[in-house]
């Protein structure tokens, strides 16, 4: 843990101390010079007090904080500037668990690893579903090789509050809520932070036929009956048709995109925008893409599983670049084997998981090529 440093002045009330501020009473003041510090008044005696390295001032809670990133996105305007049009990454990625390749249940292994989640909001904070050793991990955003942390244990494989059955994804909210898709139990977990038992928010009342049709459901806030928002059968539009939807991703401005797997393309809202073309591995076309995840600039990176790469499709394209991968399955540091998802922290960095080397890989933006 990082020390927080204390410098003593002499204050007095309603008079200024020695960096010109004035203080009405004892208290919590922001440092209007600097968000990175606030000062503690108390008998007449301030204390400059500086947030660790990393935290700002959240003056609400009047303590040090993660900074809120803001989104970039303007929903209402179709042109805007991204700044990561050109924008390169490290062709080899660095191994934050699993760098022997074996699966294991100890901290620094995993066992058929599938969803990833970057907490942004949080220190970038690592989350995986770690599907065979029915848990969830967590890594620290500032000491990623450390090992994992167990934030939600299975128990063994089972229904009850306690328990997970083969998570498939992980989301974390705002206050680190963590959100659960416990396929073997069909239901989606919610656990609060710190809490050792989770609450079923969708689904756990079995496979329901009627809602098993490759849709995509909404579940809004406090309901337990899911409205389908994508994959109605029904619908004469094939591209309102999902066949095997695995990933969705919602931006800043409540756009659905969906990855259709066993179609090779990715769905926003009705409309297909990458992957028209079929089945392949040249630029325009996919095998099996797993998932899909947007920056703030409505960049596209697209899991594109069965071909060994990670996609990069930059808003209105018709074509992708390949980013991360491409050089065949093995378990070289430029190679993935088997990917089903990946995630990007705040700065960009792209984590992916590599399910058959049972790693996750840590590819770094080369902040150079960004275009800020």
């Amino acid at each position: 843990m990082k020390n927080i440093v204390f410098t003593t002045v002499v204050c007095l009330t309603l008079f200024p101390n020695a960096n010109g501020f004035v203080y009405p009473n004892d208290g919590v003041f922001a440092n209007p010079s600097d968000v990175h510090s606030f000062y503690q008044c108390s008998s007449s005696t301030s204390y400059l007090i500086h947030c660790p390295a990393g935290l700002v001032r959240n003056d609400a809670q009047k303590k040090c904080d993660w900074k809120v990133v803001d989104p970039i996105i303007h929903c209402a305007v179709s042109n805007q500037p991204n700044c990561r049009e050109k924008t390169r990454w490290t062709t080899d990625g660095i191994v934050i668990v699993g760098v022997d390749s074996k699966s294991g249940s100890d901290s620094q292994h995993l066992n058929s690893i599938l969803g990833i989640f970057v907490d942004t909001l949080h220190g970038n904070n690592v989350y995986v579903a770690d599907r065979s050793n029915n848990r969830i991990q967590m890594f620290l955003g500032n000491s990623l090789i450390s090992g994992g942390i167990t934030v939600a244990r299975g128990n063994g494989a089972d229904s009850n509050p306690n328990q997970l059955s083969s998570p498939l994804d992980v989301y974390v909210d705002k206050n680190e809520n963590i959100y659960i898709a416990d396929d073997g139990n069909q239901r989606i977990q919610m656990r609060q932070k710190g809490a050792t038992s989770g609450i079923t928010v969708a689904g756990g009342n079995g496979g329901d036929e009627e809602l098993n049709k490759l849709n995509i459901l909404k579940f809004t806030n406090g309901s337990s009956d899911g409205i389908i928002v994508a994959g109605q059968q029904e619908d004469e539009s094939s591209a309102k048709i999902l066949s095997r939807p695995t990933n969705v991703f919602v931006d800043d401005c409540e756009t659905l995109y969906v990855a259709v797997t066993a179609n090779d393309r990715i769905q926003k809202a009705c409309n297909t925008v990458a992957g028209v073309y079929g089945e392949g591995s040249n630029a325009s076309q996919f095998n099996q893409p797993w998932t899909v995840k947007l920056d703030q600039y409505n960049n596209m990176y697209i899991v594109d599983t069965f071909n060994g790469r990670i996609q990069k499709w930059r808003p209105n394209d018709s074509a992708g670049v390949t980013i991360i991968g491409g050089n065949g399955f093995d378990d070289k540091p430029n190679q993935l084997w088997f990917s089903y998802s990946l995630a990007l922290d705040s700065e960009g960095n792209i984590f992916v998981n590599d399910l058959g080397n049972h790693r996750i890989q840590k590819f770094n933006v080369l902040s150079e090529t960004n275009s800020y």
